[in-house]
């Protein structure tokens, strides 16, 4: 087994380990089988939170590296394509219009958040069926201006919302991982479960596709296709993940990138390494976000946030000395 996959599981899997006994309230062994405020922290806050942390960061990773492979571009994220806006500016319009319905234990506001990615996707869709090109500039160009329409519609039901709503959604926009039990857990680990396998099981076809359409079609892929089916079955997770846990930026950026430079051009080691490590990031900012000015708790959108805009502009620059 390669080493760099042993050092990357051993650093994650003790990271995982050890952040749930850390934070305001301090935690040991001994508290963990007993009823008491202590183990209430871990096993109902602290275990859930880091296990659907790991869920949304790995996701958000492989929803950037596929995007930044089917548009052959290494800026292309669920965000800068508009998915992640569709989702939340469906979210905040649910919130105004109070339609949140809880639903199995779980919040109503959900199916807003993915039904708002899959009417993105419908109309990025529609566009290029109307201008009959599916092409990456045609997918990537229609993403970038919904982004857009829908971050000032997000920005228009927020003038329009009273005060206690504008802080919700405020803080919601943010982006957390605040959760008590696990129904979130529960709701989301089948889709996460299938989304990892699809990955692995098309990631020869991904390989062909970023060589360009004709090569991929030489090889034998119907690349509309592949391109439609892989564009939704994201997008859809993406609405997911966004709806839980709020439109939180730059993981599936950063990760796909780091992953990279790790494995260079070994796609299967860059795929699971980007799974691991865009979990374990996304772990490590929210265990961030409880300690750093504690007892008030940072969004964790801000944390990534921080990290991601300079790693953005040192790619863009990158790309840009290289032309």
């Amino acid at each position: 087994m390669n080493k760099k996959y042993i050092i990357i599981s051993v650093i994650g899997l003790g990271l995982l380990l050890l952040l749930p006994f850390i934070g305001v309230v301090k935690i040991d062994f001994q508290t963990l089988l007993q009823e008491n405020p202590g183990s209430f922290i871990f096993w109902q806050l602290r275990v859930p939170r880091t296990i659907l942390a790991f869920m949304v960061g790995s996701t958000l990773a492989l929803a950037g590296l596929i995007f930044q492979n089917i548009f052959r571009n290494s800026l292309a994220t669920p965000y800068t394509l508009g998915v992640s806006s569709g989702a939340a500016a469906a979210v905040v319009i649910a919130i105004k219009l109070k339609l949140s319905i809880a639903f199995l234990g779980l919040s109503g506001i959900y199916a807003f958040g993915f039904g708002g990615a899959l009417i993105t996707i419908f109309i990025i869709l529609g566009i290029a069926r109307i201008v009959k090109s599916f092409s990456i500039y045609t997918l990537l160009m229609s993403g970038v201006a919904l982004n857009f329409f829908f971050s000032s519609l997000i920005l228009l039901v927020q003038y329009l919302l009273e005060f206690t709503e504008t802080v919700s959604v405020l803080r919601w926009l943010m982006g957390g991982l605040t959760i008590s039990g696990y129904n979130e857990v529960i709701f989301l680990f089948p889709l996460y479960l299938f989304f990892v396998i699809v990955t692995f099981m098309i990631k020869n076809e991904l390989v062909l596709i970023s060589g360009g359409d004709q090569f991929a079609h030489s090889k034998g892929l119907n690349v509309k296709t592949f391109r439609i089916f892989i564009f939704i079955m994201v997008s859809f997770l993406v609405g997911v993940v966004v709806s839980i846990a709020g439109p939180i930026g730059f993981v599936g950026l950063i990760v796909p990138h780091i992953s990279r430079l790790v494995f260079k051009n070994d796609f299967k080691a860059v795929t699971f390494s980007t799974l691991f490590i865009g979990g374990l990031l996304l772990v490590f900012t929210d265990f961030l976000a409880r300690i750093l000015i504690p007892p008030v708790e940072i969004p964790v959108g801000i944390i990534t946030a921080f990290m991601g805009a300079p790693f953005f502009l040192f790619i863009l620059v990158s790309k840009l000395k290289n032309e």
